[in-house]
């Protein structure tokens, strides 16, 4: 017994003392992306729970009861997205187009005033490229004529708010980046179950739009994505938000990792905690709460399942 704090690293590659977790007993986990998904398998999987399909098709754990149980919470309160499940078929974005050190001028720059606008715009323009070329049943006008209205707009204009709701009728087929980084937000509940069946339909949600190729213009937000780390590579912008986004949106899981989280929570093995955790050392204990809950989580041990 006593207190007991597991730092920061790679979680698979590092003797954390991970026996040292008891069984049973709650452990207050901060992070959910691939660091956590490690410990994830080392502390369920990985101490003889199985998990088995049932005959809907539903992943099942079925745990050995040496697992602890995990509270777990992060910035955004949800697990990086899963990696996508298909080919991408489509021609790739025309990027970079307007995230260039021209359009930037001379710096130095804040990141979220100067060059997130610009990396933005570039990643709509690749989401947009991909779902008006290819799914064009579900759009009102070619991309020709989106282009060239869409690089005539500033960043979240007027104008560009309403070309691209005239364009996409359906609202699951526009882009909305601040609601991808934190799909959690302003959003609260009365108690864990309500968070859970939230959490439960949030990622079978994303398994089957991860998997699912009428969805292609995420993959071609990744290739986006992608262009944009370059040139700011290029150009030695970094900035952590940006790097914890992309991490997020472009480095998750395989699909199957995010069915078995989906399961352990269904277990009970995993709790989710809400967006923006605060873990603070309180009366020999730590105690995990988030604005999205009400109440706080009590533990003697804390993980950082952050790299």
């Amino acid at each position: 017994s006593g207190l007991r704090y597991l730092p920061t690293g790679y979680t698979a590659d590092l003797d954390l003392g991970l026996d040292r977790l008891p069984a049973g007993e709650p452990v207050i986990v901060r992070g959910l992306g691939l660091a956590f998904v490690d410990l994830m398998v080392l502390l369920t999987s990985g101490r003889g729970g199985r998990f088995v399909r049932e005959h809907d098709g539903e992943l099942v754990y079925l745990p050995s009861g040496r697992e602890p149980l995990l509270h777990v919470g992060s910035r955004r309160g949800v697990p990086y997205h899963a990696k996508t499940a298909y080919p991408f078929q489509g021609p790739r974005p025309p990027a970079p187009r307007f995230l260039t050190a021209g359009a930037l001028g001379e710096g130095p720059w804040n990141f979220r005033r100067d060059v997130w606008p610009l990396a933005a715009k570039e990643l709509a323009f690749a989401y947009y490229h991909e779902l008006l070329n290819n799914h064009s049943k579900r759009v009102r006008i070619g991309w020709a004529e989106f282009a060239e209205r869409f690089a005539a707009e500033e960043w979240r204009s007027p104008g560009m708010r309403l070309l691209i709701r005239k364009t996409v009728p359906r609202h699951a087929d526009r882009l909305d980046l601040d609601r991808l980084d934190r799909p959690l937000e302003r959003i609260r509940f009365g108690d864990q179950a309500g968070l859970r069946r939230w959490m439960d339909g949030y990622m079978a949600a994303d398994l089957a739009r991860r998997s699912d190729p009428a969805h292609s213009a995420d993959h071609a937000l990744i290739l986006g994505l992608l262009s944009v780390n370059g040139v700011l590579a290029e150009l030695g912008i970094s900035d952590r938000w940006f790097e914890g986004f992309f991490s997020y949106v472009a480095s998750g899981p395989p699909g199957p990792r995010l069915e078995e989280l989906k399961a352990l929570a269904r277990a009970g093995v995993v709790t989710f905690l809400g967006a923006d955790v605060r873990v603070e050392h309180r009366g020999g204990r730590w105690l995990a709460q988030s604005p999205t809950l009400p109440g706080a989580v009590p533990a003697e041990t804390l993980v950082e399942a952050r790299l």
